[in-house]
Order: structure tokens, then sequence, then C-alpha cells
């Protein structure tokens, strides 16, 4: 019997995924509204699977995948996310997570992408191929990341401390843009937290 955690912080979303994957053979599912509960819960309990949503508060999935990862090296994590599964490739070429998940994706992908990982394997979509073509014919030398304007005006507001909440109020979008933000470009930048995204973007001259 495989144990599989999902985890998401919206409800209906944790529900449905759930009932989804109801019908996979010897498979028990748990599920976890709060991130941060989830190191608590492995005390007790061993998972060999875990369905992680990315934009998730105040702990978002991928900095959770780490952490489960240096918990437990052996778990397989499959991270899922609405927004382009691309701005993530990086995470499965690094080895930090073991699968990606569109919650775009039919009952049938969802379903074949968790079969796969149970059997030690990764589903991926074509586009994959592109990205590392383009990944391996890069030179030696580290190319620059560009960040758009409003990449470099979230990092201003995150470097002076500001919370999610404050800066989507003060650029006029929801708080799961802003996070939706934050993540991709923690994977950009190779950090793990807002303070290293600060602090690289100061030694690229991005923000003040």
């Amino acid at each position: 019997m495989i144990d599989l955690l999902i985890v998401d912080d919206h409800p209906v979303v944790l529900d449905g995924t759930k009932t989804l994957l109801q019908n996979l053979a010897n498979v028990q599912i748990e599920t976890e509204q709060d991130g941060s509960s989830v190191l608590s819960l492995m005390e007790t309990k061993t998972f060999q699977l875990y369905l992680i949503d990315i934009n998730m508060k105040p702990i978002n999935g991928i900095q959770l995948a780490e952490m489960i990862k240096k918990k437990q090296p052996e778990a397989t994590i499959l991270l899922y996310t609405g927004y382009e599964l691309v701005d993530y490739y990086e995470l499965l070429v690094e080895k930090k997570i073991d699968g990606l998940l569109s919650k775009l994706a039919t009952k049938e992908q969802v379903l074949h992408t968790i079969q796969a990982a149970l059997r030690g394997e990764i589903l991926l979509p074509v586009d994959f191929l592109d990205f590392v073509q383009q990944r391996t014919h890069r030179s030696d030398v580290k190319q620059d990341v560009q960040l758009s304007n409003k990449e470099q005006e979230i990092l201003q507001f995150v470097a002076q401390g500001y919370t999610n909440k404050a800066i989507a109020s003060n650029l006029g979008v929801t708080q799961r843009t802003v996070e939706n933000y934050l993540s991709k470009l923690f994977v950009r930048l190779h950090v793990e937290s807002r303070a290293e995204a600060v602090i690289v973007a100061k030694e690229n001259a991005w923000i003040d």
C-alpha cells in the first residue's frame, strides 16, 4: 500500500483532487491544507508520495518540497499548479522534485503522471526537451538573468519589508499573483527565501 499526501490550501481543490485519485489501486490518500503542518505530520507517519500545490501560503510548495526532501530524501514529490509548468522545469533538472502536474490536466494525464511517479518514472511535456536543449547549449559563461520591470518592482517592495498582501495592494493585483511571481523568481534566481532574493537582486543592481 502506497501512502499519498495531497497538500493544498484550497479546500475545494483539495477535495476534488482526492476524489480524482480515489480509483488508484493500492494507494491510501490523506490530505493537508496547512503546508506548515506537514513536517509535524511526518513525525508520526511516512508518506511515499507527496502531491503539493506550488502557490500556497505561508510556505509555498517549492519551499515545502525542499523541507520534505531534507527530512525524507527518498520521498517522491510532485508539484502541481495552474500556471505554466515551464517555469519550474529547473527544479526537475536539479532533482529537487520528481514531477510536475498542471491543474488543467485531464483526469487521464493526472492518473498517468501519478502512476509513473509510483513506478519511479517521470512523464514530461514535449516542450521539456526544448528546455533541456536550450540549457545544454548555453555557454560556460553564466548568462545574466533578465527581470521584467514588474519583477524588479516586486523585489524592491520585498527589500523594503512589504508583505505579499501589501505588495498586491500597491500593484493593484491579487496576493496570489504576487506569490506566483515570487515562486518563479526563487526558481530563476536559485534562491530559497525572500532575503536571498533581495541579496541577489542588489548584487545585480536590479534594486536599490
